[in-house]
């Protein structure tokens, strides 16, 4: 039972990363505040963008991780 759990939680965890990093890499731009200079601004989006990035790619270990675990069973 504690297999069937543990690839549930790989699943939902990865759907829910996913979506958030597709949603963090479109909505960057506006999540930045329009008043900083302007290198800061390019810095911040592009951190922002990174860390959106590093959620999809979790997300795809997260669902690498749950095939392992059906087909290890």
């Amino acid at each position: 039972m504690s297999g069937v759990l543990d690839v549930i939680t790989c699943l939902a965890v990865a759907c829910f990363l996913f979506p958030l990093g597709v949603w963090g890499r479109a909505h960057a731009d506006g999540l930045v505040v329009d008043a900083l200079p302007s290198e800061e601004r390019e810095h911040r989006i592009s951190v922002l963008r990174r860390g959106a990035l590093t959620c999809q790619v979790v997300a795809g270990v997260m669902l690498g991780a749950a095939v392992l675990l059906i087909t290890t069973r």
